[in-house]
């Protein structure tokens, strides 16, 4: 199937003439190309000298980044069985009920979630509680952000 019973392309008939005729003049007309880009000193960049790495992370996500590694340094990580509570409950966010051993933050509104859901919940740029609607991290009240008067 992939051998052509024709030893001449123009016995093939006119659309592989025509395939074939294209194609060298698209070779053709790229070698000319590049013989006066290469006259005028114009060089073109392969793709090695790219590097591999990708792009750098939209101001946005860097952002949401620092807004998370902020909440993590001001809401420490617990585990749900250190709670003095016995009451069977689940995380808001995930509707699972919580494990013994899972790790939760509970926010200073007293709401308790899994780190997973909290850290999700964050990365989607949502600052307050996802029940109450508190803020998770109080703005610090700095002597510029305040009004003299």
């Amino acid at each position: 199937m992939g051998l052509s019973p024709y030893s001449n392309p123009a016995d093939a008939g006119i659309l592989c003439m025509i395939l074939v005729q294209t194609a060298m003049s698209i070779s053709f007309m790229k070698e000319n190309l590049l013989s006066v880009m290469q006259v005028f000193r114009i060089r073109m960049a392969s793709w090695e000298e790219y590097p591999d790495q990708p792009a750098a992370e939209p101001p946005e996500r860097a952002t949401s980044r620092i807004y998370m590694d902020e909440f993590r340094s001001m809401v420490p990580t617990l585990r749900y069985d250190s709670l003095s509570c016995n009451v069977k409950q689940e995380c808001s966010v995930c509707l699972i009920e919580f494990k013994p051993a899972a790790e939760i933050n509970r926010l200073s509104c007293g709401h308790v979630f899994h780190k997973s859901c909290l850290e999700r919940w964050l990365g989607y740029w949502n600052i307050t509680c996802p029940l109450c609607r508190n803020r998770m991290i109080a703005f610090k009240e700095t002597q510029e952000n305040t009004c003299p008067m």
